[in-house]
């Protein structure tokens, strides 16, 4: 990653490996955006050890997925015209505070509700309406920081279901997909910093890209992925990828200095390979259809969910990077994914928690649970020795892993 180790650059280095040896989950798909927590000694063969239920809660309805840090839980819901942001206490489920904002539910062929996760960082959480509403509350306590409506104040039209990605941090800045191609704000003041022009955003969150050693980050648009520098929001790059509706939700996931990215309603998946500031696909194929369930990348493999949430032939799948070659399919139906250590845990669109051996030879499972009734779209956590999961109607369970 680094060609030269200065003393500031060891610094970082090690300021980078306490960060990500901690337990907690403080963004959308992980410490390290790429939805694998590691913890060893964990109990992961269901047939063995059926994980037990800790706590369940509401957090009204909802799409939002669960953040984890200072011993607290964080997600988002809706009621009766208002968005709410929740704060819960870890061991207890308990709410610590709650902060609600105006917000219509908008239920475009599904419940509706907030899509987007809290982002947690140095004593804050970000979080994005869908509608536009973009905050930063203290993490302790809920008071509002600063606040900024990005589609009434930067004419960002919200796309149709609504603005979907999580906030990234970078440095001083926070980072939103939204406009054409992402706006930044320093993430104390709130002030503007850099903007893209309007546009349709699409629904997948903004990723760190590192490769070169570049200030870089992904950002899966409206019809295309762009790699911008992250501190001034100029494009180094950019490769065209229209889908139906113009609907790019999984976001993309790094293997080396190469990109796979993948969306749903029968467009497919493809690997970009990157050369400087050049890049095209190395292939292509519909083999994989990530709807909005993002893959998850181990060593030269990828696993994730093809099919859409109606799509009856929905699978668990694992692919070849090298290729696309599909090594194995099954059937579980639309789900979610989250990776730990050499486990995959599957959440099943009614609730059904499945572990799965991460093994690109063969798919071997190690048993299920029902964790949760109604419409399970969101990812699950893990975090703490612990996964945490929710429905669309708000109700929020932890299962102890330990």
């Amino acid at each position: 990653m680094f060609s030269l180790l200065t003393k500031g650059s060891l610094g970082l280095i090690f300021l980078l490996t306490f960060n990500l040896a901690a337990d907690d989950w403080p963004n959308y798909m992980g410490p390290k955006y790429d939805g694998i927590y590691e913890e060893s000694g964990l109990k992961l063969d269901f047939n063995k050890d059926k994980p037990k239920r800790v706590w369940r809660v509401k957090v009204k309805t909802g799409f939002s997925s669960m953040t984890t840090m200072y011993d607290k839980v964080y997600s988002m819901g809706h009621s009766a015209g208002k968005d709410y942001v929740f704060c819960l206490d870890d061991k207890t489920g308990k709410t610590l505070w709650s902060k609600t904002y105006k917000a219509e539910l908008q239920p475009n062929l599904y419940e509706g509700g907030p899509n987007a996760t809290p982002t947690v960082y140095d004593g804050l959480v970000y979080t994005l309406g869908k509608h536009g509403q973009f905050h930063c509350w203290d993490a302790n306590t809920g008071t509002e920081k600063w606040s900024v409506n990005v589609s009434e104040k930067y004419g960002y039209k919200s796309p149709d279901w609504g603005f979907s990605g999580s906030p990234y941090i970078h440095g001083d800045l926070v980072l939103i997909n939204a406009g054409s191609a992402g706006i930044a704000f320093n993430r104390k003041s709130g002030e503007m910093v850099w903007k893209s022009a309007a546009g349709k955003a699409s629904y997948a969150s903004i990723v760190p890209y590192t490769a070169g050693g570049k200030d870089e980050v992904l950002l899966f648009a409206a019809n295309k992925l762009i790699c911008l520098n992250a501190t001034n929001g100029k494009k180094s790059w950019d490769v065209n990828w229209k889908t139906s509706y113009d609907v790019n939700s999984a976001n993309p996931a790094i293997y080396g200095k190469d990109i796979f990215i993948s969306s749903g309603y029968g467009k497919g998946a493809g690997l970009v390979k990157v050369n400087g500031n050049r890049a095209a696909f190395d292939w292509t194929n519909n083999s994989m259809r990530n709807h909005f369930s993002c893959s998850i990348i181990k060593g030269d493999y990828v696993y994730g969910i093809d099919g859409n949430t109606n799509d009856r032939n929905a699978s668990l799948k694992c692919m070849r990077l090298k290729d696309g070659r599909v090594m194995w399919s099954e059937g579980l139906g639309f789900g979610t994914v989250a990776m730990v250590n050499d486990k995959l845990l599957v959440l099943r669109e009614k609730g059904q928690l499945v572990s799965v051996d991460v093994n690109p030879e063969k798919y071997v499972e190690n048993g299920r649970i029902q964790i949760l009734g109604g419409k399970c779209w969101t990812s699950p956590i893990v975090s703490n020795g612990h996964v945490y999961a929710r429905n669309a109607r708000g109700d929020l369970v932890k299962f102890s892993l330990k």
